[in-house]
């Protein structure tokens, strides 16, 4: 939804939330998402959920990172964003990161790719038939994680939404 500004305000948000322990920011911050996702994507929205009705998957940490962290950004995003929404969050673990993978940061566009091939696990499918899953994330950068999420929730459910926070 918004430019990531290195360095700046947006950036000092996103690593407060994700390693602070700020977990309100990620609520503040999924609503102001879904405030403008929807003021954006208003003209679609009723053709892309006609068939099929949203929820919402926030990109899930593995359980060892999950720990660590003690929550999930991404799940902060969403509650703020299903909050505006009225959409439903997927029940926690239905989808499941099963491969514990490096960081990111700093890979190529392949490397990223084959760093998260075969992360994720959908374990409840009955959940997600007959859905449109809308991925929630904090940061788009070659889209490799959502991609790869999206690709595995696709074999079971509907072609998938991304929303991130910004485009890095």
């Amino acid at each position: 939804m918004w430019k990531f500004d290195k360095g700046g305000y947006l950036q000092q948000m996103l690593h407060n939330l994700k390693y602070n322990y700020l977990q309100s920011v990620g609520v503040d911050l999924g609503g102001l998402l879904a405030e403008k996702f929807l003021s954006q994507s208003h003209i679609y929205l009723d053709e892309i959920f006609r068939h099929a009705e949203p929820i919402i998957v926030p990109i899930p940490l593995h359980k060892s990172k999950l720990r660590k962290r003690g929550f999930n950004q991404a799940g902060a995003l969403a509650t703020g964003f299903a909050k505006k929404t009225g959409w439903k969050i997927i029940r926690k673990g239905t989808v499941l990161r099963v491969k514990r993978t490096k960081t990111q940061t700093g890979l190529s566009v392949e490397k990223r790719t084959g760093n998260l091939k075969n992360a994720f696990l959908v374990k409840g499918k009955i959940e997600l038939e007959d859905k449109i899953p809308v991925i929630i994330d904090d940061v788009f950068t070659t889209g490799a994680t959502t991609f790869e999420l999206a690709g595995v929730l696709h074999k079971i459910s509907n072609p998938a939404v991304i929303v991130t926070v910004a485009k890095a």
